[in-house]
């Protein structure tokens, strides 16, 4: 009698602390990156999500959510009326405002800046450990490695392109142009596509002029913006260029998709649109099963 009356105790002290430890994982979440609420939903803990930064757009649930403001300037209020248990926020952020989140009694949790795809697998595990999803996240971590890996097997042996990564350019003119440096985790993955970045500098974006570009002369121009702009039309701002070899052989391409600028597991989709881009000889290639549909 003795030893089942300690068995059932014993039973129910793991049953207790079972309970206990799933109690502890966050049930709701306010994201402040893009790139953090697209690493929730793929680690499967979309339904604790419930608020976001603006220009979170994927998934397509998160235009839905409450709006908690920008990436460098949220709104301490609309945070706080959400009654979040967990705030998570890009390290940087965290350096700019995460102890005002603090003093107002909120938890945060800060994840890698990101400045390399080592460290968007980082993020990854950071999060889903703190989530109660270390399983997924490992498995979102392994697909995402076995997508680039993918990749890079295809365009392995092509002659790189030299590229031109536009991230930010005056509607209508060739003025105010920024572009992608180096040691960045979008200069990695314009390498792993089968290209070379033309512009070589540690900051992870910088102000060109056309004289640069001049200079540069990239064989390939991609220009990533959220706007709907015809390709002809653009061009046509381009003519003023056409000396250089990528506006003369008119490879200029457009692309509206944020999976190449948010550093999450959608990077391989980002990676597989620039490798098609950049030899469309590669044989497409289809990436493994979305993370979200794990079990």
């Amino acid at each position: 009698m003795k030893r089942l009356l300690l068995l059932l105790s014993f039973t129910f002290i793991l049953i207790s602390l079972k309970v206990s430890s799933s109690e502890n994982f966050p049930k709701r979440i306010v994201s402040l990156s893009p790139s953090i609420t697209e690493i929730v939903y793929g680690l499967g803990a979309w339904e604790n999500v419930v608020g976001v930064t603006i220009y979170s757009d994927f998934p397509p649930e998160a235009t839905n959510l409450p709006k908690v403001g920008g990436w460098v300037n949220p709104n301490l209020e609309a945070i706080l009326a959400l009654k979040p248990d967990l705030v998570i926020m890009i390290e940087d952020q965290d350096r700019i405002f995460g102890d005002k989140i603090r003093k107002i009694g909120l938890k945060t949790l800060a994840v890698e800046s990101n400045n390399t795809i080592k460290d968007i697998f980082n993020s990854i595990s950071k999060i889903g450990k703190t989530l109660g999803k270390e399983k997924e996240a490992h498995k979102v971590i392994e697909i995402l490695n076995s997508n680039l890996e993918q990749i890079r097997d295809k365009t392995n042996n092509a002659n790189p392109k030299r590229v031109l990564f536009i991230v930010g350019r005056n509607p209508g003119t060739l003025e105010d142009i920024y572009v992608i440096g180096s040691r960045n985790f979008i200069d990695e993955i314009i390498t792993l596509a089968g290209g070379e970045n033309v512009v070589s500098t540690d900051k992870f974006s910088i102000k060109i002029s056309k004289e640069a570009i001049l200079s540069l002369n990239p064989e390939v121009i991609i220009e990533v913006n959220h706007e709907n702009i015809n390709k002809k039309e653009a061009l046509k701002v381009w003519d003023g260029l056409k000396e250089v070899s990528a506006v003369k052989n008119k490879e200029f391409y457009i692309i509206t998709d944020t999976t190449l600028l948010h550093p999450s597991q959608r990077i391989s989709e980002g990676a597989r649109i620039l490798a098609e881009i950049l030899h469309p000889e590669v044989v497409t290639i289809q990436p493994r099963t979305d993370a979200n549909e794990l079990e």
